[in-house]
C-alpha cells in the first residue's frame, strides 16, 4: 500500500511538472524528480533497517562487527568461558555469546 502511495505521488509530481514547464525542460525535471524520490525512499528504507547510521559506528544490521575484539563464548550449563566445541568443565555443547 505504501508503495502505491509513493507511485501516486511520483505520477502527480510528474504530471504537474509536465503541465507547468515547457517540453524539453520538463523531461529533465521529471527524470530528476524520479531519481530524487527513489534515493529518498531507498535511504529511508535502509535507515529503518538500521544500516546507515550504525554502519559508521562499527555496528551493522546483525550486531557488532569485529572491531571490538574477539567474541567470548560461555557455557549455558555452568557459565564457563571457552572456545572449544564442548565445554571443558561439564561437556555441554550449548554455548552463548557474552
Amino acid at each position: 500500500m505504501n508503495q502505491l502511495i509513493w507511485m501516486g505521488i511520483s505520477i502527480g509530481i510528474s504530471l504537474t511538472l509536465s503541465l507547468l514547464i515547457p517540453f524539453p525542460i520538463s523531461i529533465v525535471a521529471i527524470i530528476g524528480t524520479f531519481l530524487v524520490l527513489n534515493f529518498y525512499l531507498r535511504r529511508r528504507m535502509i535507515a529503518r533497517m538500521g544500516g546507515i547510521n550504525n554502519s559508521m559506528m562499527g555496528t551493522g544490521m546483525f550486531g557488532p562487527t569485529s572491531t571490538y575484539g574477539p567474541m567470548k563464548y560461555y557455557c549455558m550449563s555452568c557459565g564457563t568461558q571457552h572456545k572449544q566445541m564442548a565445554c571443558p568443565k561439564c561437556g555441554s555443547k550449548m554455548k552463548r555469546i557474552g
